[in-house]
């Protein structure tokens, strides 16, 4: 009996171990880490003229963002801006259950907001994936790069809960509005995308266990 205990064990554990293999294989793998240009922390626009001048446009002019634009909409979404780490948005318990990527017609990126970092992939265009999981906006496929928020609310749970997932929602709408005004500052057009199936969009993505997509923020060069 104890021999077939054990068997029983063996087999369950190399059960558990092969779909432990199977999610990491459907992790995204990046190849490539590159420090992005410092963050500017002073623009020619003043915040009350970039709110007045904050428009939903869903259409953009030709050319991919240069890479210090790109960090400077990221760096303004989670980016530190404290010794002690804190990010330029607030988030409950200073927990942070966001993660930004951006896609772009070749590679996704992957920030990391310690050290202003970014982790990068080469990757066939999945912009046109994403439109179709965004009820077809066309935003989605027609901008230079698409930020992706994604969360992982489970991150506050031990404290939070049930509340989770609430909290995550205002954390989204504090940064996606930082982005937003940035890309005002930096003469840029943008909109953003609630309309998303998250699991799938994450699975398109090859995001790791636990996150899910929860908006979308085309953003380009004003047409």
């Amino acid at each position: 009996m104890k021999r077939r205990e054990l068997l029983v064990g063996l087999a369950a554990g190399a059960i558990a171990a092969g779909s432990a293999c199977e999610a990491q294989e459907g992790q995204a793998r990046y190849t490539n880490e590159i420090a992005l240009p410092k963050p500017k922390v002073a623009g020619s626009v003043s915040l009350e003229e970039a709110i007045e001048r904050r428009r939903s446009v869903r259409t953009f002019g030709p050319g991919p963002l240069p890479v210090g634009t790109i960090g400077q909409l990221l760096w303004a979404g989670q980016g530190v801006t404290s010794p002690d780490g804190k990010r330029a948005a607030p988030s409950a318990g200073a927990l942070y259950p966001l993660e930004l990527y951006v896609v772009t017609a070749t590679e996704v990126m992957h920030y990391l907001p310690h050290g202003h970092r970014a982790e990068t992939r080469e990757s066939p265009d999945l912009r046109p994936q994403l439109k179709d999981l965004a009820v077809g906006q066309a935003s989605v496929g027609a901008a230079p790069a698409l930020i992706v928020v994604a969360a992982e609310p489970g991150r506050l749970s031990q404290r939070y809960g049930a509340r989770d997932k609430a909290y995550t929602d205002h954390e989204v709408g504090h940064a996606a509005e930082n982005m937003l005004l940035q890309a005002v500052v930096l003469g840029l057009v943008a909109v953003t995308v609630g309309a998303v199936d998250g699991p799938r969009a994450a699975r398109t993505l090859a995001l790791p266990p636990g996150q899910t997509v929860v908006y979308l923020i085309p953003v380009g060069f004003p047409a």
